[in-house]
């Protein structure tokens, strides 16, 4: 009978897992934030805990895991403030800007230089000479801009939110995205999914009714889900 149980657990405990990751997204196992970080210990000790102790049952497991995914929700729910997903999730960082080392953001990440070198093995860099840009990512991964392929985006809004590490790095003001924001037919940021610009290419701004704008091209939502049909 104990045998049965514990099979019972494992079999509620998975299946309460792969509904909390698709409930979660696929973003979720894409990459690790902080909060993923959090949301994979916190559901090993739960599943864990109610595995070993036998006065727990699955029910209790699929309790756990329902509050766990409700708080996970709310938390990524407050994440549409810039400043929570700031704190929560991070920006990425420059750790090398037009070949030159940031030691402070390399100070700030606890980063020492033969694991930036790792890093930059990993991605086939093998020489300081070789790179430009280097962008330390939430994840934990870099992206590397090798000498004379470089070729730089900046996500100008994200979710209805003018993203100010953007305006620092590609070094614009909230002005000039509202201006731009305003000449392609928008009000203000809220109404955008995404606003992306990459120079001498332009925009590419994506709105929450699915309609799509490329520099002076304009893509309507229904025209999307009509080729994906075709």
């Amino acid at each position: 009978m104990q045998y049965f149980e514990i099979a019972v657990k494992l079999l509620t405990g998975m299946i309460g897992i792969l509904v909390f990751l698709r409930i979660a997204g696929k973003a979720q196992m894409a990459q690790l934030t902080p909060l993923d970080t959090v949301s994979a210990f916190v559901i090993g000790a739960l599943v864990g805990g109610v595995l070993y102790n036998p006065d727990m049952t699955a029910l209790h497991i699929l309790f756990a895991l329902a509050v766990w995914t409700a708080f996970n929700l709310f938390i990524r729910f407050c994440m549409r403030s810039k400043v929570l997903r700031r704190l929560i999730k991070g920006d990425s960082v420059y750790l090398v800007k037009n070949g030159a080392i940031n030691f402070k953001a390399f100070k700030r990440n606890s980063l020492e230089m033969e694991q930036f070198r790792l890093l930059l093995r990993q991605k086939g860099v093998f020489s300081m000479f070789d790179i430009e840009d280097v962008r330390f990512e939430t994840n934990g991964s870099i992206t590397v801009a090798e000498v004379g392929k470089v070729n730089e985006s900046y996500l100008l809004v994200n979710n209805g939110a003018i993203v100010d590490s953007s305006l620092f790095h590609c070094g614009k003001t909230r002005q000039w995205v509202l201006r731009h924001i305003k000449h392609y037919g928008y009000e203000n940021p809220s109404q955008l999914f995404c606003m992306e610009w990459t120079p001498g290419k332009g925009f590419y701004l994506v709105a929450k009714n699915g309609d799509v704008k490329r520099g002076s091209e304009e893509i309507a939502a229904e025209e999307i889900a009509q080729e994906v049909l075709n």
